[in-house]
């Protein structure tokens, strides 16, 4: 099943073929993966390289080692790949451009989502932020909070698990975000005010089941965001209902 390890670093090819076999299924969730000698001969590896290997893709949260049962293959922590993405990020720099940019593709689609697939059960959630952050200026904290989770849950009122997964996985860094753009423009009530308009809005169209009137709102949203920033959007337009 495996093959030997002959051009890459030794754990970008573990990796490379644990995530092949994962997609063609003969690597599964909770499957046992062959003990250390084992794994030694078919990488063409020392025991001591193979060790190393095992022991960060433990600590990625990609196998997991059970007294009694060996070493498996483990369900993805969200948790695990937010640490991740907010370990790359810091180590390249983050770019808050380039954040914004990912952030208006995926929640502008979920938005979409989000007013054609959503529960009465999200309209609920999503309306007991906006309650919170309607009495601003109380609790900074409470209100980085709450927006940072209004933002979240429209992804995952789109009912798709792969936009969840690619929030949850940027998580980290949206609610940093968040949180650094509130406070540099805490000053400004105006501006505060007027986020928390664009995100009633956002949420009527939810509510209202009208997926253009939802885009263009999200999208209004962070592009006036990144304006108050002094920032260039590159996404502009939108289209009414």
């Amino acid at each position: 099943m495996f093959k030997a390890i002959r051009h890459k670093k030794i754990f970008e090819e573990i990796l490379d073929q644990i995530k092949e076999l994962l997609i063609t299924k003969k690597l599964k969730v909770g499957q046992k993966i062959p003990p250390e000698l084992e794994l030694s001969e078919s990488w063409g590896i020392s025991r001591s390289s193979v060790r190393e290997a095992l022991r960060v893709l433990d600590v990625l949260g990609i196998i997991e080692a059970k007294t009694g049962e060996g070493t498996i293959i483990k369900q993805a922590d969200p948790e695990n790949l937010k640490n991740i993405m907010s370990l790359v990020a810091l180590s390249r720099g983050i770019d808050t451009i380039e954040l914004f940019e990912v952030r208006t593709v995926i929640e502008m689609y979920s938005v979409r989502l989000a007013a054609l697939n959503r529960t009465d059960h999200d309209l609920s959630v999503l309306k007991r932020y906006l309650i919170k952050l309607d009495d601003l200026y109380v609790n900074q904290e409470m209100e980085i909070e709450s927006d940072f989770y209004f933002h979240r849950w429209i992804v995952e009122a789109s009912k798709n698990k792969i936009l969840v997964m690619l929030m949850e996985m940027i998580s980290g860094l949206l609610e940093e975000q968040i949180r650094e753009t509130r406070s540099l423009l805490s000053a400004s009530n105006e501006t505060l005010k007027r986020f928390q308009n664009q995100h009633w809005e956002i949420f009527q169209a939810i509510e209202q089941k009208q997926p253009v009137r939802a885009e263009k709102a999200v999208l209004d949203h962070l592009n006036y965001a990144q304006h108050e920033l002094g920032l260039q959007p590159k996404f502009v337009g939108g289209k009414h209902e």
